[in-house]
């Protein structure tokens, strides 16, 4: 069935042969978006990334030059291709969390982590050229330049964050924890920095809804906390990370924000930053002060969030070895599929090779970054495996499974 069959036409102005381009141009789009729809649903049910992109680009056409218009917006194009295809790689958060990194790091060699690329429609658009083109990223190459730009793209749950700030205006500082049993509402500062970093995923703690037993508190009542008060804070609301600092205000007329970040886990201080900004003059008071406050708690968290998610999700990360049998596999075709579902549909696998055989069972060598119990969880809650699959035993880095087939599985085999 033609999807594209009985497409109305339009009346389009401009000369015959620019009319019929725009007509070309803007029929194969709409093919392309019909028969694009199942890749767009499967993304957005959560499938495994499909390194295939579309992306259309722009190129402005300047005294007639069609050649050199279409050389920009191929370039055009691939840029948006590549912008596209990391967005959906590491999601709204990653690309926050890690926006200079990307710009300066990534993005300006977009062209090398392309494998290949071809243009399916293109024409005249007024004073523009635009092409339609369908781009595939080199996974490899493109996850080297990530790893080398320190991007890291948190697959745990989300990290919480305690804030300790307190705010100095006119000489006189205030902080929630010089008397938490009147329990004050969230101050400026505090909730700027609940907004930016919610947008880059973390979990602020409302230390207005969970406040520990005030007894608790007796000896943490200074405006100046030591790191063990700090990391002792951090640990009584059960945070992950502690932000602490303070805002300053001079007259009203400058604000600065120093924040450090604490690993209660690891007991440490991981990062600061300072940033310093001046109040918009045309603005009220309080509304100057608080824009100002939004803009400098984005650049600090700019700043300390990417070092944060790094330190904090480390374990993660890092590459484990792991020797998985299946047991139960009855000719090569069922081995293909299990390597396959490995190599393509379990998520932080790097590679899979195959160490021995015998006789109904096959041995890998899986390299995975973030260690037994994460793999095992994706391999047997994966919502759609080649078949169903037992843990049988495991240990160390040795991992069992038996392979379950039920009929209907069982139409590949030869």
């Amino acid at each position: 069935m033609n999807v594209c069959k009985g497409f109305k036409r339009e009346m389009i102005s401009g000369p015959p042969l620019e009319r019929g381009a725009r007509q070309f141009f803007t029929y194969s789009l709409l093919c392309l978006l019909f028969l694009w729809a199942p890749f767009l649903q499967a993304e957005a049910k959560g499938e495994p990334e499909q390194s295939e992109v579309f992306s259309i680009g722009t190129g402005p056409i300047y005294k007639g030059n069609m050649a050199l218009a279409k050389k920009s917006a191929i370039s055009n194009a691939l840029i948006k291709g590549v912008e596209d295809y990391l967005m959906r790689r590491l999601g709204s958060h990653g690309v926050i969390n890690n926006f200079e990194r990307l710009v300066q790091g990534v993005i300006p060699g977009a062209k090398e982590v392309i494998e290949n690329f071809h243009i399916l429609a293109e024409g005249k658009m007024g004073e523009e050229y635009k092409v339609l083109v369908r781009l595939k990223i080199n996974k490899k190459v493109i996850d080297q330049k990530l790893r080398q730009a320190g991007l890291i793209h948190a697959e745990g749950p989300p990290i919480k964050a305690l804030f300790l700030v307190s705010e100095v205006s006119e000489g006189l500082i205030s902080y929630w924890w010089n008397d938490p049993e009147i329990n004050p509402a969230l101050t400026p500062t505090e909730l700027a920095l609940y907004k930016v970093f919610q947008e880059r995923g973390f979990v602020p703690i409302n230390r207005t809804l969970t406040t520990p037993e005030v007894e608790s508190f007796k000896e943490l009542r200074a405006p100046e906390l030591e790191e063990e008060d700090i990391l002792l804070l951090g640990r009584l609301f059960s945070a992950d990370v502690v932000i602490y600092g303070r805002s300053e205000m001079a007259d009203e007329k400058e604000v600065t924000l120093t924040l450090k970040a604490y690993d209660v886990r690891r007991g440490n201080q991981i990062c600061e930053d300072s940033q310093a900004e001046e109040v918009e003059s045309d603005l009220g008071s309080e509304e100057g002060i608080t824009i100002t406050l939004e803009r400098l708690a984005n650049r600090v968290a700019g700043q300390l969030t990417p070092t944060i998610i790094q330190i904090l999700t480390a374990d993660s990360v890092k590459i484990h070895y792991l020797e998985v049998t299946i047991r139960g596999v009855e000719n090569p075709r069922q081995v293909k599929e299990f390597r396959d579902f490995l190599r393509n549909d379990v998520t932080g696998i790097e590679s899979v090779k195959q160490t021995r055989i015998r006789k109904n069972s096959v041995s890998f060598e899986v390299e995975y970054r973030g260690g037994r119990k994460r793999f095992l969880d994706r391999i047997l809650k994966h919502k759609d495996p080649p078949f169903s699959l037992d843990l049988v035993q495991t240990e160390d880095r040795q991992i069992v499974l038996t392979a379950i087939w039920a009929p209907s599985k069982n139409l590949f085999m030869p």
